[in-house]
């Protein structure tokens, strides 16, 4: 179990050599809200066929300790950065989803030398005030909810209307999060949710030298379509949209959104 003391904290990560003789950078895969290192089990092991992969438990998730702890924009990036040093990692590529998305773009204003390129799922640069609020109530419900009908409730916001069309695919996705070992704890959530107003401050996009593409699944209420090609046009940023997936891409779609990166980095 790779586990590196930055920041004095614990940071568990997943780290994968990838194929011998690799012609790319290291693949750092953020996650997004609520979400941990396993969270890119639809896609990690066809990733890990082409790239080195390394995958960290942000803070007050997965196995990274102490959990719950502060946590910020400023925080997890400071980790990340700490954690590629410490892995004598000078340059990586970044596949970021929602949370981790706008990480990757903190990281890459922060450090432009340290980014190759930049894979935004599901997110803007930065959170809108209505998700920091949505957060919030989750949070809420998380602390006083019964678990399973929270995590039903959270599905909600994650997979298309087709993922409930059958309800043993609801019942699977429940089961599989209540009784996940590394499950995320309601006040972890909510030191998350709370630290979800860390990302209201825009970043400086002009900072941002790497390779940008953005992806988002066309199927997103929480990072809608609409908002995504808005702010691309503005930026001359290449954006691409999956069919029938939502905010989950990676989950609903993962072969398209392994095809994608695949092209992206050639």
């Amino acid at each position: 179990m790779p586990v590196q003391l930055v920041n004095s904290i614990e940071l568990h990560y997943e780290h994968q050599a990838g194929p011998s003789g690799g012609k790319h950078y290291p693949l750092l895969m953020l996650s997004g809200m609520a979400s941990d290192s396993g969270s890119w089990q639809p896609v990690r092991e066809p990733l890990a066929s082409h790239f080195e992969l390394i995958i960290p438990d942000n803070r007050c998730t997965g196995r990274t300790l102490p959990n719950p702890i502060e946590t910020s924009r400023d925080l997890m990036v400071a980790d990340i950065l700490a954690l590629l040093d410490t892995l004598d990692i000078d340059k990586v590529n970044v596949v970021g989803h929602s949370m981790g998305a706008m990480l990757g773009w903190a990281l890459a204003a922060q450090e432009p030398s340290r980014v190759n390129h930049l894979i935004g799922a599901s997110a803007l640069p930065f959170v809108i005030p209505a998700r920091v609020s949505l957060f919030k109530s989750l949070s809420a419900l998380r602390l006083s909810s019964n678990e399973e009908d929270w995590f039903a409730l959270l599905f909600q916001f994650l997979f298309s209307a087709t993922f409930f069309e059958n309800t043993a695919n609801v019942e699977h996705a429940v089961a599989a999060s209540t009784n996940y070992p590394h499950k995320q704890s309601a006040e972890s959530f909510a030191a998350q949710a709370a630290a979800l107003s860390s990302f209201l401050p825009p970043i400086d996009t002009s900072k941002v030298s790497c390779k940008v593409s953005m992806l988002s699944g066309s199927n997103d209420v929480l990072m809608t379509p609409s908002s995504l090609e808005e702010f691309c046009q503005h930026h001359k940023l290449p954006c691409t949209f999956l069919d029938n997936a939502a905010h989950a891409i990676h989950w609903e779609q993962p072969e398209a959104f392994v095809d994608h990166i695949l092209s992206e980095l050639g």
